[in-house]
């Protein structure tokens, strides 16, 4: 069986809308839009880190919601945004719900314009990440059509020179 092309991962990018950013007052763990987020504040953090959300030291909270990605880039995305997420000394500078939809940033008081400032550096970090994942998806991709263009017998010839020409041509 011949091998198939491979779909490029998409970057992650934040909603800007106004109606996608929530920024609230930090009220604790329990509070009703930061449940979401549990799961990732309660395992593989430091204990410094757990010890100033415990004691509600974070005065403020924003969301921010992710542009949709297709569901195959959601396992990719969530790896990479685990990896990033962390401080040399442990700390998670955001959490990410289970869906691998929003980001959490927790800061203390008048810090969120700082704490942004990282998390954008690390989607940065990422995003150059997948560029390069998607430039060798590439080449794997123009690899495949050409031992298919050689072996002449392609059953679906028009389609590998429409998803080559894809491939060579659209910018994601």
């Amino acid at each position: 069986m011949e091998p198939d092309y491979k779909n490029t991962i998409s970057h992650i990018d934040i909603d800007r809308s106004l109606g996608a950013i929530e920024y609230s007052t930090f009220n604790g763990i329990d509070d009703a839009h930061i449940s979401w987020f549990r799961n990732d504040i309660e395992a593989g953090n430091d204990s410094i880190e757990l010890h100033l959300i415990k004691s509600k030291a974070y005065k403020e909270a924003l969301v921010l919601k992710l542009k949709k990605s297709n569901e195959s880039n959601t396992g990719i995305w969530k790896d990479f945004l685990r990896e990033e997420q962390k401080t040399f000394g442990g700390s998670k500078i955001f959490y990410v719900n289970n869906e691998c939809s929003e980001l959490l940033v927790l800061a203390l008081p008048n810090e969120i314009k700082n704490k942004v400032n990282m998390v954008i550096t690390r989607l940065n970090k990422i995003n150059d990440k997948i560029s390069r994942v998607n430039s060798k998806i590439k080449k794997e991709n123009f690899d495949v059509y050409t031992s298919r263009a050689r072996s002449k017998e392609s059953a679906s010839k028009e389609k590998d020179d429409i998803i080559n020409f894809i491939n060579q041509n659209l910018r994601v």
